[in-house]
């Protein structure tokens, strides 16, 4: 069978994605990634077919068209960002592309809407992959409206997808969200990469310490905010790895390398090894990540779906919530000293290990299609 993937170009949608794209490469199907070029390098081996605009052009294009700040604007920006522009500016691209990959079967993630048109136009079933918890209602009906009216500029009508595939435990979901199919759920997977070559640095005559984990994701660049939580952290004792977009993205902080190692982009899976807790702006990925790995966590969330992401994981006991930076040290040290929140950590790490593997959602699938 060949199988296309469908994703927007970001890593919290495709990373999600990628357990079940090695699932499918596993069982022989040809398999292809359909995204902006700029996700090549984290496709490989699976291809990546370029099409569709890139994050930053994206958000240009929203600026310009409809004169909203797309990542701030709640109520329109969605529905602007990724039904007007990524399916104004990417959709003969993608279609061409899939037209020429010729699948039997698509998944797209969950806003993506240029692999549903690609498998209106062609006629082939499709899934929805989840990444961020499920859309609210309210949200999932102006999406699915607006799908309606640009799918019809290319002639075609939106299509159901057969199933949607959800990362998230049932623990952390609650009533008033809309699935567009039948839920299949995935054990989530913290991104690993098989040809990274790092790993976790020494602490000289340190390793005895608690070992603290931060990252604000792969969306947040602020080094301001980094720099205050590791002034923040200084006054606890404390190993700190710091995960920013590049190993040197914490301002003009001096950083005292016999306690704090910056690590810049690595996969979760090995930052993860050896953590006692994990700092986070509370993206959707960060949180799975840590909630498989059994990691109790001290999240600051930074705005779009990160306050609703902190709290289920504050409700479910895995996790401390605070307003600003200069707050990380005291909820460091309560989660510390306070095993109950390692142990909520470790009950929604049980909870997702008992979720569908990869291997086995492909095989559902694959069951519905016939």
């Amino acid at each position: 069978m060949r199988i296309l993937f469908s994703t927007t170009p970001a890593f919290g949608h495709l990373l999600p994605m990628l357990p079940l794209v090695a699932a499918a490469r596993r069982a022989g199907h040809e398999v292809a990634v359909l995204s902006h070029a700029s996700m090549a390098a984290s496709t490989a081996p699976t291809p990546l077919l370029p099409a569709g605009p890139s994050i930053p052009e994206t958000l240009q294009d929203v600026t310009r068209r409809a004169e909203i700040d797309a990542m701030q604007d709640m109520a329109a920006g969605p529905v602007e960002f990724f039904v007007e522009s990524r399916v104004g500016l990417g959709a003969e691209a993608a279609v061409a592309a899939a037209t020429a990959f010729a699948p039997d079967f698509i998944v797209a993630d969950m806003v993506d809407y240029l692999g549903p048109l690609a498998a209106a136009s062609l006629g082939v079933p499709w899934a929805a992959h989840g990444a961020a918890l499920p859309l609210d209602a309210g949200l999932a009906t102006v999406l699915a409206e607006a799908a309606v009216a640009r799918f019809a500029h290319y002639g075609v009508a939106p299509t159901a997808p057969i199933a949607y595939i959800d990362p998230w435990p049932d623990s952390l979901l609650r009533d008033g969200y809309t699935l567009p199919a039948e839920r299949i759920a995935i054990r989530p997977e913290p991104h690993s990469d098989e040809n990274s070559m790092w790993s976790r640095p020494k602490f000289a005559d340190r390793e005895d310490r608690p070992l603290v984990l931060v990252t604000l994701g792969t969306v947040v660049e602020d080094p301001g905010t980094l720099a205050a939580i590791l002034d923040s952290l200084a006054a606890l004792d404390v190993n700190v790895l710091v995960a920013p977009h590049s190993a040197t993205d914490v301002g003009d902080r001096p950083v005292d390398p016999t306690r704090v190692h910056l690590a810049g982009f690595v996969p979760m899976r090995y930052l993860l090894e050896g953590v006692d807790v994990v700092v986070s702006s509370a993206g959707a990925g960060s949180v799975l990540s840590a909630l498989s790995a059994a990691r109790p966590m001290v999240l600051c969330p930074m705005g779009l779906d990160k306050p609703v992401n902190a709290a289920r994981a504050a409700e479910a006991g895995a996790a401390v919530v605070i307003d600003t930076p200069d707050q990380v040290a005291d909820a460091v040290a309560r989660v510390l000293a306070d095993q109950a929140v390692a142990d909520g950590a470790a009950t929604v790490a049980e909870e997702i290990a008992g979720m569908n593997s990869a291997d086995d959602v492909l095989g559902l699938l694959l069951k519905r299609l016939g």
